[in-house]
């Protein structure tokens, strides 16, 4: 019993600034989770992505590992009364304001976690607002995509804004959840956050860049191939859309992340050679 009690005693207690900002992530995300419960079968992550839950934990983790002060005060005040409100949108505001507050005044891992908390709401803002106001000239570039790379693969396609005709196939809808510009922003947030704090390993600006272009590059590819075998066929869009297909398609962009910002680790420094040396 002993140990056990040594053992919690040592658990990091998070502060009130990042209770501020996790309360935020949930008021954000909310209006999903309640929507995915509602369906006939509720998913795994309850409508998240695994991204979103990447972001959000290394950016709590960085703050918990940091020395941030414990103590409540003004800001963390009017932030909670901003979350009282019933609204996605006023929680990511809440959320980017308080987070670029904090990240004024702290240094060393609470300003790398607030960093990733105001980043992360942006991003969320442009999934849930901005992409909305540019769609109807976003979507039809995912659609000219697909169509031009089923055409590839010998599908006579034909497309009118955002639907693609698919002769011999499934014709498909791009929706806004269907765009790459859509969530390109997470998976770019997702794997510059994990190269950021990876204890020991933390990459630099230009390993930051690297990695960040792969990820959208990746993303991108990612989600053409997923409209491709929408469009390939109707059991492969129901297997891609609603099937486990969904469920590979959100792995495969966890893989990517990881996979990526593992790149600041291939600039390694050269091994001693020991045959010769001498003292």
């Amino acid at each position: 019993m002993t140990y056990a009690i040594a053992a919690i005693r040592t658990i990091p207690v998070p502060g009130a600034s990042v209770l501020v900002c996790l309360v935020a992530c949930l008021g954000g995300l909310l209006g999903r989770i309640i929507d995915d419960l509602r369906a006939p079968t509720p998913t795994l992550l309850l409508g998240l992505s695994p991204l979103e839950l990447l972001v959000m934990f290394f950016a709590a983790r960085a703050i918990i590992q940091s020395d941030e002060p414990r103590e409540v005060g003004a800001p963390h005040l009017i932030a909670g009364l901003a979350l009282l409100a019933p609204s996605g949108g006023l929680a990511w505001i809440a959320l980017g304001a308080f987070a670029s507050w904090r990240f004024m005044f702290t240094q060393g891992q609470a300003r790398m976690g607030f960093a990733l908390f105001a980043a992360f709401a942006l991003s969320e803002i442009w999934m849930s607002i901005g992409f909305k106001s540019f769609g109807g000239y976003l979507l039809p570039l995912d659609a000219q995509l697909a169509a031009y790379t089923l055409g590839l693969l010998g599908f006579p396609t034909q497309v009118v804004g955002n639907v693609v005709q698919v002769t011999g196939g499934n014709n498909i809808v791009v929706l806004i959840t269907c765009a790459s510009l859509h969530r390109m922003p997470l998976a770019l947030l997702a794997a510059v956050a994990l190269a950021m704090t990876t204890p020991g390993a933390r990459a630099n600006l230009r390993q930051l860049s690297l990695i960040g272009a792969l990820a959208m590059l990746g993303y991108a590819a990612l989600n053409l191939v997923r409209l491709v075998l929408m469009g390939w066929s109707p059991p492969m869009y129901a297997f891609m859309h609603d099937g486990h297909g969904a469920s590979l398609y959100d792995a495969a962009q966890t893989m990517l992340v990881f996979l990526v910002s593992r790149r600041k680790n291939t600039q390694t420094s050269p091994e001693p050679n020991n045959v010769g040396e001498s003292a």
